[in-house]
């Protein structure tokens, strides 16, 4: 495996957030992620399905994962994503792919999409990523 994916994958793992959504598991490939996380109550709002932000940390972070894998020097940033709610979930397993579309104008243009254990779509979005001033190599959890 590419160094840099593997350390992707280590800053995943070490980002303080992470320690909220226990079991979490991040692989990074040339232009491709996979996000799984098993979605228990704790992740439920009022109504007893999995909270909106948690569905964005999974569409985020997937597509995120895969434009950064095409980006070696600088940390990227969110610049916007936009979230297509398909269905509810309730305490399943989940998996959110991540891919570049397209690197135009110093911009990653990248989509994921969340299936459940039944292979159905639960949700879907696409984001701009671009190039913030941190260098990968400043960041403790990309280095060790």
């Amino acid at each position: 495996m590419n160094e840099h994916y593997q350390r992707l994958e280590q800053m995943f793992h070490k980002a303080p957030i992470q320690g909220m959504l226990p079991g979490a598991s991040m692989k990074v490939s040339e232009g491709k992620a996979e996000y799984s996380l098993q979605i228990e109550e704790d992740y439920f709002h009022a109504a007893n399905a999995m909270h909106g932000a948690i569905y964005f940390k999974l569409l985020d972070d997937a597509a995120y994962f895969a434009a950064a894998s095409l980006e070696t020097e600088c940390f990227i940033l969110t610049k916007s994503y936009t979230i297509h709610f398909r269905r509810p979930v309730e305490a399943d397993s989940l998996r959110a792919l991540g891919e570049v579309v397209s690197v135009e104008n110093g911009e990653f243009i990248a989509k994921s999409s969340i299936f459940n254990s039944a292979g159905k779509l639960v949700a879907q979005g696409e984001g701009i990523f671009v190039k913030g001033p941190k260098p990968l190599t400043s960041l403790p959890a990309y280095k060790s």
